[in-house]
């Protein structure tokens, strides 16, 4: 079943001109795309995209180029996987993976460090501003092994950040699970619970 066009239409309506990504996140995808369907899964995706050039890492696009991409790459690689859901699930966790491969997320984690996905998660508004110009992220305590994350003017779908913030916890910890909430179309929280 392919993604939800109405929907795509609707995240896009709300980014402004403004709302940027960086390339290294449009790569990630691409990335998965490659690894997951092959070079014919990246001529189709090229196809649906109309040709668009491989973005510079870390020169930034506009948000709505990136809903695209995500959308386009669901539909290539929703084959490969158990749902749509989880499609956008992989996308969001090839770009955490891009993240800690990236000069920045690599100089970040060591600054931080591993192992305590509180520490890192409490500058989840910080760690964002890298990434993206849109929307605000906040950090709320919940006890020893959780915390909620509230993300405002983000217009992601809330599987992509599902499994952004899902393989966060594996790499920081080496388990644990992101669930969203979608609060409004720019609006969700997400609860990370880890072992």
């Amino acid at each position: 079943m392919p993604s939800d066009k109405s929907d795509l239409a609707q995240r896009i309506a709300i980014c402004k001109p403004e709302d940027t990504v960086r390339g290294f996140i449009f790569k990630s995808v691409y990335g998965l795309v490659e690894q997951r369907a092959g070079s014919a899964g990246m001529a189709r995706l090229q196809q649906q995209l109309q040709g668009n050039k491989m973005p510079v890492d870390f020169f930034s696009y506009p948000a709505a180029d990136f809903l695209r991409l995500l959308y386009a790459a669901t539909d290539v690689l929703e084959p490969h996987y158990p749902s749509l859901q989880d499609t956008f699930r992989a996308c969001g966790a090839s770009t955490v993976t891009g993240f800690f491969n990236s000069y920045v997320g690599n100089t970040f984690m060591k600054l931080v460090g591993f192992g305590d996905p509180k520490r890192v998660f409490s500058s989840v508004g910080t760690i964002y501003s890298t990434l993206v110009s849109y929307g605000k992220r906040s950090y709320e305590d919940l006890g020893e092994s959780s915390l909620r994350l509230h993300y405002r003017g983000d217009m992601q779908p809330i599987y992509f950040h599902e499994g952004a913030l899902t393989q966060a916890l594996v790499v920081l910890r080496g388990n644990g699970k992101a669930t969203g909430n979608a609060v409004a179309l720019d609006y969700s929280q997400y609860l990370l619970e880890w072992r």
